[in-house]
């Protein structure tokens, strides 16, 4: 069988799940209160106490009866005046460490049918598993592969299930991860036995008729616009259009789509890729909007939380990067300047760093989000001297970094702080107990 200039049968094929928890911070939330997953009104909100919050999970009848969807705001839910169903809503903050330890029982349901090798997490609810070779130990019999990894898909749907209460989808794939994580998002969340499968022998049927272009994996809206600006307004019409005008304008990522818009896709799960060369950041979205004396001081804790960060990682950094987004209410754009350092690990001297990005470049307004990265890092052993400042001060700062990591390891990120962080403004106190940006629990770096 050929597409174009592919032959499918000479295509590596295996047996994959992709297998995602439906709603899963709203369903975690629900079972702990004895309600039921697929019917009752739930949203998990980042902040409870102010119309800002960010909804980051909602249940499947919250999204059916109230007609919202995540990241939608407080502000976005229906007026309880026009909508009954608000009544029944339940509004609730996250928990993070609790959904990480219902997916950690998860994996280990899934590990009953998978090596370790075999299983791959994308996030906190999504992951995909090679079933080659336990297909026909849990299938055994003369059927065919598509429906022993359907059968199989089952049994370990239903296994999620019976441990954790979770309902879970399934997308299928006899030929590679990319066709089964197609069927995950374009027709498995729509079939009432929350499953499907996609192979090679159907990409002309399903993968060329995904009716938005944006439902197809790695074409987002920016991604499409410029396929648009080549005249490639469909699935189908990338699949057949020319790779070397593909790799000409957008570079080894128009090669990429290309082939995924024909079905092809040689990835090997068990082969994982670990980057050299990662930056390391934080960013977050203030409670309110902050002015320039404010803002300093949140400057300096980001500073010293990234930079923990990066002596963890026994790395320097060569260059820092200052991100601030402007209040709605100001008429400028965001702020993002960088400059190139000597190779450092130093709080105080990646903070300096960052201070100086700001008093050179900020021009005022009022600031509503802030990020810090630390790029370009080195792993080289040592430290690196500056010979304008006094030796013997330099490796004592150095000493009392490692010092005081050791001791916030040990009781917590709370257990020393500066004076500027008893402020009311600061963040760095009230961000302490975060697991991934959300409410976890408390004491740690988790959340840094």
């Amino acid at each position: 069988m050929t597409y174009l200039n592919f032959r499918y049968e000479l295509e590596p094929r295996g047996d994959y799940a992709f297998i995602d928890m439906k709603s899963f911070y709203a369903s975690c939330e629900l079972l702990a209160r004895n309600k039921d997953p697929l019917h009752d009104l739930l949203i998990v909100m980042s902040t409870t106490d102010n119309s800002s919050g960010l909804i980051l999970s909602s249940s499947p009848m919250a999204k059916k009866r109230l007609g919202i969807k995540n990241v939608d705001r407080k502000w976005d839910l229906p007026d309880p005046a026009q909508n009954p169903y608000m009544k029944e809503l339940m509004i609730v903050a996250p928990r993070m460490r609790y959904y990480i330890a219902k997916n950690l029982e998860i994996q280990n349901v899934i590990r009953n049918y998978a090596a370790d090798g075999d299983i791959l997490w994308y996030s906190i609810d999504e992951g995909i598993v090679d079933l080659s070779h336990s297909l026909n130990y849990f299938v055994p019999g003369n059927a065919a592969r598509t429906e022993k990894l359907n059968r199989l898909s089952q049994k370990i749907q239903q296994a999620i299930y019976r441990q954790t209460g979770i309902f879970s989808t399934v997308g299928m794939s006899n030929s590679n991860p990319l066709l089964a994580k197609l069927a995950l998002d374009n027709e498995a969340k729509h079939n009432k036995c929350m499953r499907a499968l996609w192979n090679y022998e159907n990409v002309s049927q399903k993968v060329w008729h995904i009716p938005e272009m944006t439902d197809f994996w790695g074409i987002g809206q920016r991604t499409k616009k410029r396929l648009n600006l080549l005249g490639i307004t469909s699935i189908e019409e990338l699949a057949h259009a020319s790779p070397e005008l593909l790799h000409q304008k957008l570079g080894i990522v128009g090669l990429q789509l290309y082939h995924h818009a024909n079905g092809i896709d040689r990835t090997k799960i068990q082969e994982r890729y670990i980057p050299k060369n990662k930056n390391v950041g934080n960013s977050q979205i203030l409670p309110r909007d902050y002015q320039k004396e404010e803002i300093q001081v949140v400057i300096r804790e980001m500073a010293e939380q990234v930079a923990i960060r990066l002596r963890r990682r026994k790395a320097q950094a060569t260059t820092v990067h200052l991100y601030l987004a402007f209040s709605k209410y100001e008429q400028q754009p965001a702020f993002s300047h960088q400059m190139k350092i000597s190779p450092t690990d130093s709080t105080q001297q990646l903070t300096d760093h960052l201070l100086y990005l700001f008093h050179k470049y900020y021009q005022g307004g009022l600031i509503r989000q802030i990020g810090v990265t630390y790029a370009n890092l080195t792993y080289q052993n040592g430290m690196q001297l500056n010979l304008f400042e006094d030796i013997d001060q330099q490796i004592k700062k150095a000493q009392l970094d490692r010092i005081t990591d050791q001791i916030r390891e040990k009781y917590g990120f709370t257990s020393i702080v500066h004076a500027s962080s008893k402020l009311d403004y600061a963040r760095s106190i009230k961000r302490a107990g975060l697991v991934g940006g959300h409410a976890g629990g408390a004491g740690g770096l988790d959340g840094l």
